[in-house]
C-alpha cells in the first residue's frame, strides 16, 4: 500500500517586474514525482526466514543411480535407432519426464546420446 506523503504546492508566480523574492523555506515546495531518487529506502525489507529443518513428509523417496543395465540397453538403442529394449522400464528418446515414473525406492537410469533407459 502506498505510503501518503505531504507535499506544498509552489506559491502563485507573479509578474516579473514586481516579483518579489519567496520566504525560505524547510518545507519541500515541490510535489513528489513517483521517480526514483537514488536514496534507500527507510522501510525494512520483509524476507521470509528459511527454516531450520525441511518439513516432514510422507511421500517415498526415489532414489536415482547409475545402473550399467540401463546404460546397455540406452547403448543397443541407440546404435538400433529405435526406442524400446526388454530390459528398459521406460525408454525415450530426450529426457523422461520424472513425473511418468512411480514413487519407488530405486530406479535405475542409462543413457546413451540422446537415448535413456529407466529400470524399476
Amino acid at each position: 500500500m502506498p505510503t501518503a506523503h505531504p507535499s506544498v504546492s509552489p506559491a502563485p508566480r507573479q509578474p516579473a517586474e514586481t516579483a518579489t523574492p519567496e520566504p525560505a523555506s524547510t518545507a519541500p515546495t515541490a510535489k513528489p514525482t513517483g521517480e526514483a531518487t537514488g536514496k534507500p529506502s527507510t522501510k525494512p525489507a520483509t524476507e521470509p526466514k528459511p527454516s531450520a529443518t525441511p518439513p516432514p513428509t510422507d511421500a517415498p523417496t526415489t532414489t536415482w543411480y547409475t545402473s550399467s543395465t540401463a546404460t546397455d540397453a540406452a547403448r543397443r538403442m541407440s546404435a538400433a535407432g529405435t526406442v524400446g529394449d526388454a530390459a528398459c522400464t521406460l525408454s525415450a528418446v530426450g529426457r523422461p519426464d520424472p513425473a511418468l515414473v512411480p514413487h519407488e525406492s530405486r530406479i535405475g537410469i542409462g543413457h546413451h546420446g540422446t537415448y535413456w533407459c529407466l529400470v524399476w
